[in-house]
């Protein structure tokens, strides 16, 4: 096998499931923790994964909080923040709201194009 068949087409890349989710780093968010979004929400809606790690994304400890204008964790027993990092955390929510819903959107239905709507995050 030759390496040119291992290497992905920008074809491929771009409709591979990476650009279906979204690591938002802490210099991105001003956050002290990694935020994930990508193709959450079920009956709950909108929703963003917290890391409980900080500097990086832990896949086995993280929490749930919905987006909303009135966010609210939905996993409390998964909490291993302190209560003002969390207070920190849906404040972020709150001032990203419209923006969020927007990649939420493009992560459910397709709409919009993905970097010009994360370029519409800002940092707490």
């Amino acid at each position: 096998m030759k390496i040119t068949e291992l290497l992905m087409t920008e074809e491929q890349i771009l409709a591979s499931p990476m650009l279906e989710m979204a690591n938002l780093q802490t210099n991105f968010t001003g956050l002290p923790v990694v935020i994930w979004m990508g193709k959450i929400g079920g009956m709950h809606g909108p929703c963003i994964k917290v890391s409980n790690k900080k500097g990086g994304f832990a896949e086995d400890d993280n929490f749930v909080i919905n987006v909303d204008k009135d966010p609210r964790v939905l996993t409390p027993k998964a909490v291993k923040l302190k209560g003002d990092e969390v207070e920190e955390i849906e404040d972020w929510i709150k001032l990203n709201y419209d923006a969020l819903m927007n990649l939420w959107k493009h992560f459910e239905k397709g709409e919009g194009d993905f970097i010009q709507l994360l370029s519409k995050i800002k940092k707490l």
